[in-house]
């Protein structure tokens, strides 16, 4: 049995002295000839679909055809440039550069393409058979009327299809009508197709995969022991790489192109320290168990058996009950009642409904295929515009796979919200509608439709396969125009949200939070300041066991900033300079920690004393510079496990500054006594597997 081809076309490019000369908007017919078909050749490569393409040049200064072989006079000036075959870049590079100043019939250059099609290949069973002609029709047919008629009657019965690119032959009718009118007659006895160079170049703006028939996934949906409901699965939507399998090649210095008889070959093998082999035989498997290897060479595997496969329903719940961080990204399926079966078709349709009217949705095992890992589902019910009824399956994550990250609690006053500001985020919502994003001059006024709207990086990779097989040498270009207007808001969406955006402004006073980034050099600390020896040590990085120790010169008895010897002492004196409490909070609190860090008589004492002193200043002058901190070296010590620090500042009661030890009256606390309990309480959550960073609460705490 022969093999079967979905599609062979054969491109008919003029480039004759007739598409040479300027079009009156912008560059000649040629060029914008000549970059479609490049663009048709790059589709189908990229489709990577079971299809033949020819390329036919008609006006061309060589005349090689097989009918011109046959017949001495005729069918002069076209040359078949490539025969029917699986499209390549190659039949992109040997595309002419410029036109020639020869013309020829394009009647005559259909008849060839028909040719080619019946005597030129052999051997394979082709479904569509496509001409896609491309002339300007400047150049006319010496073709009679009968002649014509019998060509295009052998077409029809041939099943060819012809298709025209380039002029508009409907609407310019007045001119060159002779030949437009021709060319219609073609178009629509053959069932062919015509569409100007800009709208074929827009259709093929972007990369698409060739649309398939959808492969069912037949299985019986099974409720409980006694129902079973033959359904069959249809995917709707999923997510796929650029290119699903790379292959690496071996490039021929010669031919500066691939190589086909060399390739890359791949070898494993296990080296000892002393580079020495170890043969796969002498290989024992294991697993890690914390640092240790466990063998597992006497130990018998039960190997998992997942069953047939199956479409099981396990239970039903509430929607609410599903979150979105519930469902697995994977894509979405559609599930309907088998085709021809009116009695399941019927029960998905009751079913659809029940859930429906009761809110639920249904959560079911699945197991692709014998062999496979089973999977969970949820299965929502689906009653579509176009008055289909079925389920919409997607996939659910298991526990393992859950992030879940702790935020502050937010249902305290200073959050609530006003009922101004709740509408003014309703009136946004309902500008930046997505289903209504454009006005009547385009054709869909919905944006970023599912299931349609392509991928910015899929297009710039195929993008980059194209042009790196064009220029081999060159660098990658940057994305292009087409591909970077998809991150941009629709316009009518942006003309719309401008007033409630200004609106939620002027509701919504925010303050800005500023981080500032520690200067190692300028707020170092020095650890030790020695006014005898005129000498400063200090630690590089408080967290190496053995520190780095730099000596430098002191300008004399001069106190430059807190260290670690009279901490307290050093603050008084910054003090007593005009400095102010919140400019000296950092370095204080870095030579508290320092001090906590190398403590050794587990006592803590010098550092207790300088951490009490700090707080009670802090107390009498700004709260937030000793809060702010705590909480940062809080998580800190939380994450190392450092307990016995955190316990001996709980026992003595140093721990966050209440509103109501504020001794000034004037002082408006950024924290509320409810938040000062919060802080008191705040532990890392157990359950978590993730923990927002105190920057995070920061931002919650300033809003």
């Amino acid at each position: 049995m022969p093999p079967k081809i979905d599609q062979a076309s054969i491109i008919i490019l003029d480039i004759g002295k007739n598409v040479a000369l300027p079009d009156e908007k912008v560059g000649s017919f040629f060029d914008k000839a000549k970059a479609c078909a490049a663009r048709v050749l790059e589709r189908k490569i990229m489709n990577q679909g079971k299809s033949l393409v020819g390329l036919i040049l008609l006006g061309s200064k060589k005349t090689q055809n097989n009918m011109a072989k046959s017949s001495d006079g005729n069918f002069k000036y076209i040359e078949m440039l490539a025969e029917l075959q699986s499209p390549s870049w190659e039949m992109i590079r040997n595309l002419p550069n410029t036109p020639s100043n020869k013309k020829g019939d394009w009647i005559d250059a259909l008849i060839v393409a028909a040719d080619h099609f019946k005597n030129g290949i052999s051997g394979v069973k082709i479904a569509e058979k496509k001409i896609i002609l491309m002339t300007n029709f400047k150049a006319p047919t010496y073709a009679d009327a009968v002649e014509i008629e019998q060509v295009c009657n052998g077409f029809k019965e041939e099943e060819f299809e012809v298709d025209v690119i380039g002029p508009d032959i409907y609407e310019d009718f007045e001119k060159f009508e002779g030949d437009y009118k021709i060319a219609r007659h073609f178009v629509e006895n053959t069932g062919g197709a015509t569409a100007t160079f800009d709208n074929t170049m827009r259709y093929l703006l972007f990369h698409k995969k060739k649309s398939v028939g959808a492969m069912p996934w037949n299985v019986d949906l099974s409720i409980g022991p006694n129902i079973k409901i033959p359904v069959s699965s249809f995917i709707k939507s999923k997510d796929e790489p650029a290119v699903k399998k790379w292959g690496k090649a071996v490039k021929d210095s010669m031919s500066n192109t691939a190589s086909s008889a060399e390739a890359i070959l791949k070898h494993k093998t296990y080296v000892t320290e002393n580079q020495t082999v170890i043969q796969n035989d002498d290989i024992t498997k294991g697993y890690y168990y914390g640092q240790y290897i466990i063998p597992n060479s006497n130990i018998y595997e039960t190997p998992y058996e997942s069953g047939e496969k199956c479409l099981s329903v396990y239970g039903f719940t509430d929607v609410n009950n599903i979150k979105w961080e519930n469902l697995n990204g994977n894509g979405i399926s559609y599930v309907f009642g088998r085709k021809d079966d009116k009695k399941a078709q019927y029960a998905v349709r009751c079913l659809v409904e029940c859930l429906l009217d009761q809110n639920l949705a249904a959560i079911a095992r699945r197991v692709y295929n014998k062999g496979n890992a089973p999977k969970m589902y949820a299965l929502f019910p689906v009653i579509d515009t176009n008055n289909y009824i079925c389920l919409s399956m997607i996939e659910i994550c298991y526990k393992e796979d859950i992030k879940y990250m702790a935020f502050p609690v937010t249902n305290l006053k200073k959050y609530e919200c006003t009922n101004k500001q709740v509408e003014g985020f309703k009136n946004l919502i309902k500008a930046m509608n997505l289903s209504n994003a454009y006005d009547e001059t385009y054709d869909d006024r919905e944006a970023f439709p599912i299931a349609e709207t392509v991928s910015p990086s899929v297009q710039y990779i195929l993008d980059c396969i194209a042009f790196r097989a064009m220029n081999p040498e060159k660098p990658l270009p940057q994305p292009r125009d087409d591909i970077m207007m998809l991150f941009k808001v629709p316009p009518l969406v942006e003309k719309r949200s401008r007033d409630p955006l200004n609106n939620l402004k002027d509701l919504f006073i925010l303050k800005k939070i500023e981080h500032r980034v520690k200067n190692q050099k300028d707020n170092r600390a020095p650890l030790l300041d020695s006014k005898d020896d005129q000498t400063i040590v200090e630690f590089k990085d408080p967290s190496n066991d053995i520190p780095k120790v730099h000596l430098n010169a002191a300008k004399g008895n001069e106190v430059i900033g807190i260290g670690t010897e009279n901490p307290i002492m050093d603050f008084e004196t910054l003090l007593d300079k005009h400095q102010t409490v919140p400019d000296l909070s950092s370095q204080m609190s870095t030579a508290i920690e320092r001090l906590f860090y190398s403590n050794f008589d587990g006592n803590f004492g010098k550092a207790l004393n300088t951490l009490t002193y700090f707080r009670n200043k802090c107390v009498q002058t700004d709260p937030s510079c000793y809060n702010n901190w705590y909480m940062q070296y809080k998580i800190s010590l939380a994450e190392c496990s450092n307990d016995d620090i955190l316990k001996v500042i709980n026992d003595k009661k140093l721990g966050f500054i209440l509103k109501e030890e504020n001794v000034l009256s004037t002082y408006e606390s950024p924290d509320s006594h409810e938040e000062s309990q919060l802080y008191e309480n705040d532990t890392v959550p157990d359950m978590t597997e993730v923990t927002v960073k105190s920057d995070v609460h920061d931002m919650f705490d300033e809003m």
